[in-house]
């Protein structure tokens, strides 16, 4: 361990620890095969997997970069369908794609790059990280007294983090680097600048303004107004490449439920985080979690608040010394990295690519301190907490047994309370701390802040699980179900099946009747079915590389079914039909806004060209920017359409007029749908960033909100007979994941 130091006649920098000269080549050596070996690992493992394919999440920032580049509307990049819908359109081989959680300003750094296939951009994505790692080495080595030898081994010891970040095409080492060149202007005593940096972090992902809690107790003000500067000027940059609209939707919708690990799978063990192991334990899911210890909803909340509070109280605690040597501060920066991580509630391994700065720096601190034994027993934890645990990430526990299931959180814990230690046993000043008569304050305000963060999850969860009890479906391990039809002995929907056995992950058509699921696609994702309401005839739409199409299919066929040869309408998305099953409606799309348009059923597809086919009429033009569409049953046609910074409700008929906005309600309006007695009308409708299901009765106008918890519920379709909606709800699980749930509707 002492040859971590640098040899030859170059001391430690800001410590009084001599160098200790070690001329031992067997060391020596054998340090360098160790480094050998690990970037043979790293390169074989993960460079060049990752430069054969267009890695999946690059795929994502890709995309969502090449369409904003190309003008599309910023706003629908977080819609699930939609956005995978654009990935077949552009050909674009990568089975499944979402940008959800990531920030829309992580997209910025993909831009330039979107001038190339996605392949070759891919490679130049690489090629910058590897630059990247080598500007990152230089940094510590300006930072640390370690040997360049020592940089690369604890850099590369980091096997899992290093090589999903080039596996998948992550932003982490760019936030490696972020945070490395902040904690080295920082040491610099260049605050101000140390704390813009951490801002246009945040603008990459959102853990880095907890700093201002560091800066806050060590009472730096020129580091908090630089971080709140660098995060303000990241907001207006966010703003002005993607306008308010996509802004609103990111900071309203998406960021509350991913500060609350409500993202693609909030129970999935290989989050690594104290809140995916909490909701593992204690919080019940019928398809994502069926298994947990028990579902005690108050009891998550209590250990969430406790642990989410003590854990920076703690170490904020222990480093609230005003005065500290510049040894101290790098430990004390590592430490609070640690930190960070430990409370940030969605941590997949690319994440703890920062462990490479947290490590460099405990053990410069520990070796020019002499403490040998320390080092190598944070190396050894480092190690552990790095390593691959594949295997575990994919598994399903049950019970307690998801404790075995999140080694790299436990060996996390381990390092935290080693690091604990060591600010605690070489600083009296921080013993003072906790003896001192601030501890009953503060105290006082642990006891404060854990309630309130105690009520604020209660209120959060509250009503989240009443759909448990009606959900349509209960598949163990299903994604999303979504945009159902009813019929009279059937309900066709959209899934996403990554357990059907196909060539790749998809989405289908699905038809649930009598307990049982048939699923059609096969060529393409398949999008939104239509079905006359006895359920005889079925539409879905077929997205592909070049354009969406509108397909045909027999509803009583057998799963992967082929389109039918008649009623295929080319550049067309989203289909409706009639409730006599006459007209189709649907969407074509120019540049991600749409235009309704509609064509009789009975008229065959005679060719590839929309213009070839005679019958065919617009309703509304693209600039009405149309999400939906739906029949009502006195032959009109309403849809949703985006204007003004929200949704609104128009209503065009078949044959003739232009459309006309239906009654206004105070929110924005989407997904509508109509009771086949005529009566009623149903919609979504967004309050605080949650969309509710609300009913309109169309005579007197009276609104009835019928869901109301802090989550999605979208999509709705009555039942045949109007007496109860069918929906898609994320409620109990994560932000556009949804499942399908009947709610019964009083007259």
């Amino acid at each position: 361990m002492k040859a971590m130091m640098h040899t030859g006649a170059i001391a430690p920098r800001e410590s009084n620890v001599p160098v200790i000269l070690d001329n031992s080549w067997l060391k020596i050596w054998g340090e360098r095969a160790l480094l050998v070996l690990l970037l043979a690992l790293f390169v074989t493992r993960g460079l060049v997997p990752a430069w054969r394919h267009v890695d999946p999440d690059f795929a994502s920032y890709y995309l969502a970069a090449r369409l904003t580049r190309q003008g599309y509307p910023a706003e629908r990049i977080y819609e699930w369908a939609w956005f995978q819908r654009q990935k077949d359109h552009l050909g674009i081989e990568q089975p499944l794609v979402g940008l959800v959680p990531s920030t829309l300003t992580s997209i910025l750094l993909i831009v330039p790059l979107t001038t190339l296939p996605p392949l070759p951009a891919s490679r130049c994505w690489l090629a910058i990280n590897l630059a990247l790692l080598l500007a990152i080495a230089a940094v510590l080595r300006k930072i640390t007294s370690l040997s360049w030898t020592w940089i690369g081994i604890l850099m590369f010891l980091a096997v899992s983090p290093l090589r999903d970040n080039f596996l998948v095409g992550q932003v982490h080492v760019v936030m490696l680097f972020l945070l490395t060149v902040a904690a080295w202007l920082h040491f610099r005593s260049s605050h101000f600048a140390s704390g813009i940096i951490l801002g246009i972090a945040a603008a990459l992902k959102v853990y880095t303004p907890l700093f201002a809690l560091l800066f806050l107790v060590k009472r730096q003000w020129r580091a908090a107004t630089g971080l709140v500067l660098g995060i303000a000027g990241a907001l207006l940059v966010s703003i002005k490449s993607f306008g308010a609209a996509a802004s609103q939707v990111y900071f309203l919708e998406i960021l509350p439920r991913g500060l609350r690990g409500e993202t693609i799978d909030p129970y999935g063990t290989g989050w690594n985080s104290i809140n995916a192991l909490l909701r593992r334990l204690f919080v019940f899911e019928p398809e994502l979690n069926p298994s947990p210890v028990a579902h005690l909803p108050h009891v998550y909340a209590l250990l969430h608040s406790v642990i989410y509070v003590l854990i920076p109280f703690a170490f904020l605690g222990a480093i609230a010394a005003k005065g500290t040597n510049p040894a101290r501060q790098k430990l004390e920066w590592a430490v609070y990295c640690l930190v960070i991580l430990l409370l940030f509630p969605e941590m997949r391994p690319y994440n703890f690519v920062v462990l490479i700065l947290i490590a460099a720096a405990v053990v410069d601190y520990l070796v020019t301190r002499g403490q040998w034994m320390w080092a190598g027993a944070v190396v050894s934890l480092y190690v552990l907490a790095c390593v691959p645990y594949d295997r575990l990430n994919n598994g399903n526990p049950h019970g307690w047994t998801s404790l075995l299931y999140f080694p790299r959180l436990w060996f996390l814990f381990l390092l935290a309370g080693a690091f604990l230690w060591f600010l605690l046993s070489n600083s009296a000043e921080s013993l003072v701390n906790f003896k001192s008569r601030a501890l009953v304050p503060a105290a006082g305000l642990f006891a404060a802040i854990t309630v309130m963060v105690y009520f604020s999850d209660l209120r959060h969860l509250a009503g989240q699980f009443d759909n448990y009890g009606s959900r349509l479906t209960t598949t163990i391990g299903s994604a999303i179900a979504a945009d159902p039809v009813a019929t009279r002995d059937s309900v066709f929907y959209q899934g996403l099946v990554p357990q059907f056995k196909s060539a790749h992950d998809a989405y289908y058509v699905q038809r649930l009747k009598e307990g049982s699921i048939a699923s059609f696609g096969g060529d393409g994702d398949w999008f939104h079915p239509a079905a006359t309401i006895d359920g005889q005839r079925a539409w879905a739409e077929i997205a592909s590389a070049g354009g969406s199409r509108v397909v045909r299919f027999q509803p009583s066929g057998s799963n992967l079914a082929n389109p039918m040869p008649d009623g295929d309408v080319s550049d067309a998305e989203r289909p409706a039909v009639s409730l006599d099953g006459e007209w189709l409606a649907f969407i074509r799309d120019v540049r991600g806004r749409g235009g309704l348009w509609i064509v009789r059923t009975g008229t065959p597809g005679i060719g590839p060209r929309p213009s070839e086919r005679s019958d065919e009429r617009p309703l509304a033009g693209p600039g009405y920017d149309v999400r939906e569409a739906v029949f009502s049953p006195d032959g009109q046609v309403s849809f949703s359409s985006w204007q003004g910074g929200r949704y609104r409700l128009y209503s065009v008929g078949i044959q003739t007029g232009a459309p006309v906005e239906m009654t206004r309600v105070a929110c924005s309006v989407r997904y509508p749908a109509f009771s086949p007695d005529g009566t009623r009308i149903a919609f979504s409708c967004e309050r605080s960033g949650a969309w509710q299901l609300v009913t309109m009765n169309r005579k007197t106008g009276e609104l009835l909100q019928l869901t109301n918890a802090d989550c999605n519920s979208i999509t709705p379709a009555w039942s045949a007979d109007s007496k109860s909606l069918i929906y898609a709800t994320d409620c109990g699980r994560a932000v556009g994941i949804t499942a399908l749930s009947k709610l019964d509707v009083k007259p």
